[in-house]
């Protein structure tokens, strides 16, 4: 589970904080365990905002990562706070679970923040403002 704290500056969405809970068994190492949810966290809100992958006659239109736009550091949230809950289940996977739920996180945040519901990814389209 996220919740993604959001802060509009001049019509567009900065990320200030994520808190993480999660539930994947016993934590065998929390600093790595702890560095894969923010980077799933990370590069999650970066495909939400940017990530587009279109295609002309049955080809990717974007070829390599000078045209397709990723998340930069200045744009990643100051704080992630990640809790693991406690429990003696065998060990899950880690390095998954946490992205797919940033992008419900992220939607419900910039609802929350500007008053308009987005469906469609990514949010950030060249074009569109927020709000």
């Amino acid at each position: 589970a996220h919740v993604v704290d959001i802060k509009m500056v001049n019509g567009t969405p900065k990320v200030e904080k994520v808190t993480c809970a999660m539930d994947c068994g016993v934590v065998i190492n929390p600093d790595a365990a702890a560095n894969m949810a923010e980077g799933a966290i990370v590069d999650g809100i970066g495909n939400a905002f940017y990530g587009e992958m279109t295609f002309q006659n049955g080809r990717p239109e974007k070829s390599n990562f000078d045209g397709y736009r990723m998340i930069r550091m200045n744009e990643a949230p100051k704080a992630i706070d990640v809790h693991f809950v406690k429990n003696e289940i065998d060990p899950t996977g880690l390095g998954e679970p946490p992205f797919p739920p940033i992008f419900g996180a992220v939607a419900n945040a910039l609802y929350k923040s500007s008053g308009n519901r987005y469906y469609t990814q990514p949010f950030l389209k060249k074009g569109v403002s927020l709000g």
